[in-house]
């Protein structure tokens, strides 16, 4: 999906163009993670700005035991960085996971997991988080006074396999179309604005 939308935003940051460095990481070698970790990390500075209020921070991929460490690839936390508390989290996989109705749980799943950890930690009323597959995302939002998570959990009957459209069409907004890059710049806006009074 990422590679037949053309007609892009075209955000600007240090004079080059955020949609090409995506552009230039898809066409490079290595792993998935390799190629996109410096393009990720390069969109988060820039709709954070490079300034001293958040922190853009990578996490290690979870320890050899666990069950996720095959599906890792690419997992940040924003902090605000005068009380080093999760304000943001995106955590992105590969295209091919918005294939197949297994990898979309996964994926869904995992973010809950991040939620479990993270949110009560969060100094803001809403945490938001963005899971990314390919640059295909998916918004969720977290609560801290009611402790629910946003899109809710879909049910299935556990004595069937899950169903071939499971979370199909989910994850249908590329992050660097209008629609995608405008729904980031109003995310982060929130952010701001919420963290401003933060002491």
């Amino acid at each position: 999906m990422s590679v037949r939308h053309r007609s892009r935003l075209q955000p600007q940051a240090s004079g080059v163009n955020i949609v090409k460095i995506f552009d230039i990481a898809r066409t490079s070698h290595g792993s998935f993670e390799n190629r996109y970790y410096g393009a990720y990390t390069k969109l988060l500075t820039y709709c954070f700005g490079e300034g001293f209020d958040f922190v853009v921070a990578p996490q290690a991929p979870p320890n050899s035991q666990s069950r996720e460490t095959v599906d890792f690839i690419v997992y940040f936390i924003v902090f605000d960085a005068a009380q080093q508390r999760p304000v943001f989290l995106i955590e992105v996989k590969d295209d091919e996971h918005n294939t197949i109705p297994t990898k979309r749980n996964a994926a869904d799943e995992q973010m809950r997991g991040r939620y479990d950890e993270l949110l009560r930690g969060c100094p803001i009323p809403l945490l938001y988080g963005l899971s990314v597959l390919g640059t295909c995302m998916r918004v969720y939002c977290g609560n801290k006074v009611h402790k629910t998570v946003m899109p809710s959990f879909v049910e299935t009957d556990p004595r069937f396999v899950l169903p071939d459209d499971y979370l199909e069409g989910e994850w249908s907004v590329d992050i660097l179309s209008p629609p995608g890059f405008s729904e980031m710049k109003r995310i982060v806006t929130f952010i701001k604005d919420e963290t401003i009074n933060l002491g």
